[in-house]
């Protein structure tokens, strides 16, 4: 049996398709010979969770969970998945990445990069951070506002609002939420799947599309404002040290 084995846990999308960043972040983390082995396992994707833990060889299990705040898959599916793991492996579960102390700080750099680039007034901008949300669960809200308080406090003031797409309030909502001329809209998502590609697009009044190839698209015109759209928060490169952060600690 190898030593020590890594899984990434992630949900995975329905209709998966293009550049899935958990799967990038595996083999960077391949790369760094760190663990004997890098898994991912999905819940809505090839290869599915169970089917990887049925197949595990090792002596000790580390599970970071892909995902951006604790919730229901977290702390019900998950643990039901790994009780499955043979019972001389040793498991240890580890908090959602997007909880992660540095998450804000990814999150603050990628607005100012934009605000930088493109040379904007700091009295123009406004930042949305869109989440997922879960009306029966109040975690993941109450996580994304929390981020939203971090970033707006590292951005110096610039107001940054928490939307989601399924409670209020309502990505869709953005307009009645700033009168800012730009907009620069953050993803709180691991994956870049349906929701980033065509569900919080929708919502701002975008096209779908395939918002994975570049760090940002735009400037869009909507509402008669611009907005600044961000890919997924899986996509950034420093998430593979925030992993082997979690890891150690």
């Amino acid at each position: 049996m190898s030593h020590r084995t890594l899984l990434l846990a992630a949900h995975g999308s329905s209709r998966p398709g293009g550049d899935n960043p958990v799967l990038r972040l595996a083999e960077n983390l391949r790369a760094r010979d760190t663990f004997s082995d890098v898994h991912c396992g999905f819940l809505k994707q090839t290869p599915l969770l169970g089917e990887v833990l049925s197949q595990l060889h090792t002596k000790e299990l580390i599970v970071v969970p892909m995902l951006s705040s604790h919730g229901y898959i977290t702390d019900e599916l998950i643990p039901q998945a790994l009780s499955q793991v043979d019972s001389e492996i040793r498991v240890r579960l580890c908090d959602p990445i997007g909880v992660h102390r540095d998450i804000p700080g990814i999150m603050a750099k990628r607005a100012s990069s934009i605000i930088k680039e493109h040379a904007l007034e700091h009295s123009q901008v406004s930042i949305l951070i869109a989440a997922h949300g879960n009306t029966k669960n109040p975690q993941n809200a109450d996580q994304t506002n929390a981020l939203a308080a971090c970033v707006e406090k590292l951005m110096n003031g610039i107001a940054t609002h928490a939307a989601f797409i399924e409670e209020a309030p309502l990505v869709s909502d953005w307009p009645q939420m700033t009168t800012a001329k730009n907009l620069i809209v953050l993803p709180y998502l691991i994956g870049g799947g349906l929701h980033a590609q065509e569900d919080i697009p929708s919502m701002l009044g975008l096209s779908a599309g395939d918002y994975t190839t570049a760090p940002v698209a735009g400037p869009f015109n909507a509402q008669g404002r611009i907005i600044w759209y961000c890919r997924a928060l899986g996509f950034e490169e420093a998430l593979t040290n925030i992993i082997l952060d979690i890891v150690s600690e």
